[in-house]
């Protein structure tokens, strides 16, 4: 028992008490007696993250203002655990982020366009930096998949059949999940097909779909880059293949 003592003592005193209201500064916050014993027992009982999040300013904003309509604590919250559990689902449901489907078709489309003109750019500008003069040597007849529009078609093909690909895939308000059967199928179908367009533009005349210089392809993965970046901080996009996975789907 007292090793237990001990332990609850330390686990307190690591909390941040810097965040924790004094009996004084609850009695000037303009809270009720019985609110300000109500706030004293929900921080007590707070854990470091709700106390991070915010959560304690929160709850007591909400007393405050339930007083002057003669609402207890008891009437808005019942218990101080309960208050931190509501105030906590709360908070996580308003900061998480939305499913990447959830974007709609169109963004994801120019989100992954200049996902893969940048890969792309970048893997035609290494090989033809580094191995350019043996692919030119070898006369291959897949050469013009590395010219400047099989390049732009790749890319945008490639964003509207990823774009179709998420909106087929994602899970639907009050609907079944997808089966895995039905996930392969279209997967396949759509990067098939893909493929295919992928292949198909290597057959352009070189007349309209010129093969740049090395550099210059690295130069355009930068710019697209920056583009993407841009693009994410505009539209606040998460997910996808250069994005942070969403935490929920909304």
């Amino acid at each position: 028992m007292f090793k237990e003592k001990k332990m609850a003592t330390e686990q307190q005193a690591q909390r941040p008490h810097k965040k924790l209201a004094s009996r004084e500064e609850l009695a000037a916050s303009g809270l009720t007696k019985r609110n300000q014993d109500f706030m004293w027992q929900v921080q007590e009982q707070a854990t470091d993250d709700q106390l991070q999040a915010g959560l304690l300013a929160e709850i007591q904003t909400t007393l405050l203002a339930g007083q002057k309509t003669g609402q207890t604590a008891k009437q808005l919250y019942g218990t101080p655990q309960a208050a931190l559990g509501i105030q906590t689902k709360t908070y996580v449901q308003d900061h998480s982020q939305p499913a990447y489907a959830s974007y709609g078709f169109w963004p994801i489309v120019i989100d992954n366009t200049l996902v893969f003109f940048m890969m792309f750019s970048l893997m035609f500008g290494l090989m033809l930096l580094f191995s350019g003069r043996q692919l030119a040597a070898s006369g291959q007849a897949g050469l013009g998949s590395f010219g400047i529009l099989a390049l732009c078609l790749t890319a945008i093909t490639g964003g509207l059949f990823f774009g179709s690909w998420a909106m087929a895939v994602a899970p639907r308000k009050g609907a079944k999940p997808r089966g895995w059967v039905y996930r392969i199928a279209v997967t396949i179908l759509l990067f098939g097909a893909w493929f295919l367009c992928y292949t198909s533009f290597a057959y352009i005349p070189l007349t309209i779909n010129p093969i740049l210089p090395g550099w210059v392809y690295l130069i355009l993965a930068g710019v697209a880059y920056l583009g993407f970046r841009q693009w994410r901080q505009k539209t606040g996009m998460q997910g996808g293949f250069l994005g942070g996975r969403p935490t929920n789907t909304k």
